[in-house]
């Protein structure tokens, strides 16, 4: 994966690490820090969506060619127990991939592999050439 071309700012702030992305497989992980904390102790919700989608964009993109790019046009998530601990892990895989729509999933885990969310989100294929306004 072009690491340097799909480094921003946001993924720099939450630590995003990248362990791959193969073959519609990723698995991304970021360390868990104060600023990601909400009023009561645990990884907050925003963060966990933004991972969802994050690792998901992440098995999107080796699906398109140089001329392609994508955005996400729907998630949804389910949260399944509060996410507390020193890492959180993303494993994400590609369900579906049509001509103009991908769609993902993505398990979010602790640091002791015990599953505490899970999503969905669908990616929308966009050409290049024709995002110029």
């Amino acid at each position: 994966m072009e690491q340097k071309k799909r480094t921003n700012p946001f993924r720099k702030y939450l630590g995003l690490k990248n362990f791959g992305s193969r073959n519609g497989v990723s698995e991304v992980r970021i360390d868990i820090f104060s600023d990601l904390l909400n009023f009561s102790g645990n990884v907050h919700g925003g963060v966990i969506a933004s991972l969802v989608d994050m690792s998901i964009g992440n098995a999107v993109h080796p699906n398109l060619n140089k001329n392609q790019y994508s955005t996400t046009v729907e998630l949804k998530l389910n949260y399944l127990k509060p996410l507390t601990g020193t890492e959180i892990i993303a494993k994400s895989y590609l369900l579906h991939k049509g001509k103009t729509l991908l769609v993902g999933k993505s398990d979010i885990f602790n640091d002791k592999g015990q599953l505490v969310a899970t999503g969905s989100a669908t990616f929308m294929i966009l050409n290049k050439e024709n995002s110029k306004s």
